[in-house]
């Protein structure tokens, strides 16, 4: 098999297209993401049917169905590693696994024509696969995304769109890390938003999860721009925000501060 091209750099046009070219690898220690038996792919459908909420999440949380996702993990998990970059000199990607069947990614670029690093977001799903559960999809936004195998219980690869092992000499490895990243820088979310008796939440349409609004930042002028564009109280609006997500409070629970508001429509569903 030949090797895939090396990922570029971004631009805006290709954002979601590069994300399919991370890879992860598992690493360090007793925490890693447990492999289920393989023979759970032979389990009949009304035994995988029903899967527990995390810990934590209440099924007001989660906009879409709760589907089965294979095994899940009991704890977030981080994955850090360098893969190549055709327009500069690496590509430092961290992911983060949650319980609650989301990822979160940061891929700094460095090395560019340009002397400075470039660091870029995103957050989606994730879930195994059914007749290869030490495999797992990457689900964004859009087109963002990958498939990745766990070939051992410390190390995680990419594999390419057929699903099969990259043959290259260059590195396509994350390894996991003792450190939890939560990683909450801000980055541009797509998602919708309610806003009622004074509080506001948004649903990010990448993973279909719902946060409440923190106060500050710019979250009163969101609940403005909710107020002109709802269709009646309580009809979601479909926004466009740069925003980050904030942990607060013991325990700790999570909410999204927005940064900046860009546009929004009427009442749309996230595949429009």
């Amino acid at each position: 098999m030949t090797n895939p091209p090396v990922p570029s750099l971004p631009f805006p046009s290709r954002f979601a297209s590069l994300a399919a070219a991370l890879v992860v690898a598992a690493g360090l220690g007793a925490c890693a993401i447990p492999l289920p038996d393989r023979d759970r792919a032979s389990t009949s459908p009304a035994a995988d049917a029903a899967v527990p909420l995390p810990p934590g999440v209440t099924p007001g949380q989660v906009e879409r169905p709760i589907a089965d996702r294979g095994a899940p993990i009991s704890q977030p998990m981080t994955f850090r590693g360098v893969i190549p970059c055709a327009d500069c000199e690496g590509q430092r990607i961290t992911l983060t696994l949650l319980p609650d069947w989301t990822w979160r990614m940061r891929r700094v670029y460095f090395g560019t024509r340009q002397n400075k690093d470039m660091t870029f977001v995103s957050t989606g799903r994730w879930e195994r696969l059914v007749d290869s559960p030490d495999r797992i999809r990457l689900i964004g936004d859009r087109n963002e995304g990958g498939l990745y195998e766990f070939v051992s219980g410390t190390t995680l690869r990419m594999l390419d769109q057929n699903g099969e092992p990259i043959q290259s000499a260059l590195n396509y490895a994350l390894t996991q890390q003792f450190e939890l990243d939560w990683i909450s820088e801000p980055f541009p979310m797509r998602g919708r938003v309610v806003s009622k008796d004074g509080e506001s939440t948004i649903a990010i349409c990448s993973t279909g999860k719902r946060y409440p609004v923190a106060p500050g930042g710019q979250g009163q002028a969101l609940a403005n721009a909710y107020s002109k564009l709802r269709v009646a109280p309580g009809t979601p609006v479909l926004m466009w925000i740069e925003g980050r997500i904030v942990r607060s409070g013991e325990p700790p629970r999570e909410s999204v501060q927005v940064e900046r508001l860009t546009r929004g429509t009427l009442d749309s569903p996230c595949d429009d």
